[in-house]
Order: structure tokens, then C-alpha cells, then sequence
């Protein structure tokens, strides 16, 4: 009879969350990165081994900084490409559990680097990823970041990606959309009651209640006073602007939720927005 048992073929599946948008001069964009596994993992369906040393090792025959930054105890790697201009800040792994990748990076080529995970199981992994990016001007968008996973090949080949997501970055002089925080970002930076705030008092100025706008965006705006918000304070303070609502708030909220609802009216079959550029012709990631 044949035998009709599927093999343990590991699956590597990559998403990232994030706000793309960023205001006139932004230069930092968060990311969520979260890889999952299926059919085994790394380890054909064996326990993951504990925690153990990830150091980098060069490969034999490579200068350093050029050649892939894998040690033989790497494990699954996690590379990230960045283009011209643009460095990642950190790389964390945030749940589930925490672990600080940053000095782990390895150069495997001018402006790209290893990240060794170690084996993986059935599992998904979240990453924080904190880029500094350039500021091409409003209008413009680039690909900020190629994420790629690897895996370890038999024998010791050259390993294979099996997995690869893009952070993007477009800046844009709308305040409404450079100030939402994306729900995956905001749980693992710690902002998640600041992002849903701000949501519910744009899905309300939306909705043409503009006082329940502006009193949700005002908490939003103290919410923002604490270290690592300025940015987002000036933003909210653009939406909802520093006024009582007799004398002009709600009418800038009613304002900002209107000129969104002609927008979604006007252009329900727009073509998608031009893609990203790169910040010279030949810095494709």
C-alpha cells in the first residue's frame, strides 16, 4: 500500500505591521515583524533546544563586513537590507518572550545584515523593528527595509530564503494619517491605550460627532506628553489644533473627517499610488 504521509517541510511566513506614513522631516519608523513556522521548524519537529550563544561566524573565504554573517549555531536568520541613507536603529525580539538582537548583526554585504534566531519549532516569533530612514520630501515613498528569513541548508550549503516582507515609507503632509499607531506596534512599544484613543476620536470626528473628536483627541494628546511621543503630540495637536471647540476645533475636525469621506467617494477605483522609489537609481533592495 502506498504510503500517503506527508514530510515535515518547514513553512516560513513573514507580515509585517506598521503605519507607513510619516509627517514632513520624519526620519523613524517602527515596524512589527512577525515570522511564523509551520511543518516543523528548523528542527524536523523536534523540541527547540534552549537558549545558547548566537555570536556570528564568518564563513571560511569571506572578507569580513561582505560575506553572510552565519555561525554554524545560527539557526534561522533573520536579514535585513536596508537602502542608501537608511540603518537599522534596533531589532528586538518581543514576544514570545524578550530578547535584544541588536548586537548580534552581522554585515552580509554594504548595507545589509544577519540577525541568527536559533531553531525554530511550530511557532511565530514578533520583532521590533526600528529604522532610521531618510527624508526624500513629502510626496515621496521607498522601500525602507527587505526582511528576509533563512534557512539553514543541509551539509553546509549556502542557506535558502524561505520567507521575505518590506517596510515601506511614504511621508505625507496629513496629519490624520501620519498620527495613527499601528495596533501591533502600539502593544510592544507600550502605547496601545494612546493608539486606540487617537482611533476612537478619528473614527468619531469620521462619523461627524466632532465632540466626542475633539475630547478623545485632546486625552490623546496628553497621553502624548510623555517622553518618546513628541511626534505625535505635534501631530494631534495639528488634528485637533490648540482651541476650545467654540472657536474652532470641532470645525477642524469636522473638517479633516469630511475631506476623508470625499476622498474614500471620489476615488473608490484610483489606481494604486506609484510605487516606492529608492534613494538612487541603482539602490533596489
Amino acid at each position: 500500500m502506498a504510503n500517503f504521509a506527508k514530510s515535515r517541510v518547514p513553512r516560513f511566513t513573514v507580515e509585517v505591521h506598521h503605519n507607513p506614513h510619516l509627517p514632513e522631516g520624519g526620519r523613524t519608523l517602527h515596524a512589527v515583524v512577525t515570522v511564523t513556522s509551520t511543518g516543523g521548524g528548523s528542527t524536523g519537529g523536534r523540541p527547540v533546544p534552549g537558549p545558547r550563544s548566537h555570536a556570528p561566524v564568518a564563513a571560511a573565504g569571506t572578507e569580513p563586513g561582505t560575506g553572510p554573517a552565519l555561525g554554524r549555531d545560527a539557526g534561522v536568520v533573520l536579514r535585513v537590507r536596508t537602502p542608501l541613507g537608511a540603518e537599522v536603529t534596533s531589532l528586538r525580539q518581543v514576544a514570545p518572550t524578550a530578547e535584544d538582537l541588536t548586537a548580534r548583526r552581522g554585515a552580509s554585504g554594504p548595507r545589509s545584515g544577519d540577525y541568527p534566531t536559533g531553531p525554530w519549532g511550530d511557532e511565530s516569533r514578533d520583532y521590533h523593528l526600528v529604522l532610521r530612514v531618510p527624508d526624500p520630501g513629502l510626496g515621496r515613498e521607498m522601500l525602507a527595509a527587505r526582511i528576509s528569513v533563512l534557512l539553514p541548508a543541509p551539509g553546509g550549503t549556502a542557506p535558502r530564503v524561505v520567507a521575505q516582507g518590506l517596510v515601506r515609507a511614504a511621508w505625507t503632509d496629513d496629519p490624520v494619517a501620519a498620527v495613527r499607531i499601528d495596533p501591533h506596534v502600539a502593544h510592544h512599544t507600550e502605547r496601545s491605550e494612546l493608539a486606540q484613543v487617537i482611533q476612537r476620536g478619528l473614527d468619531a470626528a469620521k462619523w461627524g460627532d466632532a465632540g466626542r473628536a475633539v475630547a478623545e483627541l485632546r486625552r490623546a494628546a496628553s497621553l502624548a506628553g510623555g517622553p518618546g511621543n513628541g511626534d505625535t503630540a505635534k501631530l494631534l495637536a495639528k488634528v485637533v489644533g490648540d482651541v476650545d471647540p467654540a472657536t474652532g476645533t470641532v470645525r477642524q475636525a469636522a473638517q479633516v473627517a469630511e475631506a476623508e469621506r470625499e476622498d474614500s467617494r471620489a476615488t473608490p477605483d484610483s489606481p494604486a499610488p506609484p510605487g516606492e522609489t529608492a534613494m538612487n537609481e541603482h539602490d533596489q533592495l
